[in-house]
Formats: C-alpha cells, structure tokens, sequence
C-alpha cells in the first residue's frame, strides 16, 4: 500500500471513529436528559404533595386556634357558673338545716 493511500485509511479510521463518538454523546445526552426529566416529574410530585400537606397543617392550626378559644371561653364561663353553684349549694345545706 502507498504512503498516500495509508494516510487516506487512517484519516477514514479517525472520520470513522469520530463519528461513533459523536452517537455516543448523542445518546449520551438523549439518556441523562430523560433521566433529568423523570427526576424533575418526581420533584414536581413531591412539591404537589407538600403542598397538600402545608395547606393542611394550615388548616389544622386555624382549627386549634378557634378550639383554644373556645376553651378559653368556656372556663371564663365557669368561673361564673361555678360561683352561682355554690351559691346554690350554701342555699341548699342552709334549707336542709332548718328542715331537719
């Protein structure tokens, strides 16, 4: 084989050579691109169900604040009620005294 035709084999081979590295970037890239896209699908799941999850932690926190009032204002209200009871229970041992 001629020195000429050596160097146009070799130069072939480089091309050649060239061109499968080239596929396999390509492919390369194709592959860690849909992997990144698989990974972004999960994270958009999982931002969807934390979203899920504050707002009804939010929910459930305005729920124990109205029932912290509540409690708040039934005690204040048996403060009242506790006196009038025993009132009424003095009132009562006074009339068993002087029916007995």
């Amino acid at each position: 084989m001629s020195p000429a035709g050596l160097t146009v084999k070799i130069l072939q081979e480089i091309r050649d050579e060239l061109r499968s590295s080239r596929q396999e970037q390509r492919s390369f890239r194709e592959e860690t691109s849909a992997r990144f896209e698989a990974i972004d699908q999960r994270f958009e799941a999982a931002n969807q169900r934390f979203e899920v999850i504050e707002t009804t932690l939010r929910d459930l926190a305005q729920q124990m604040v109205m029932v912290g009032r509540g409690i708040r204002v039934l005690i204040d209200g048996r403060g009242s009620s506790d006196a009038r009871i025993d009132a009424l229970e003095s009132r009562v041992d006074a009339l068993e005294t002087k029916v007995s």
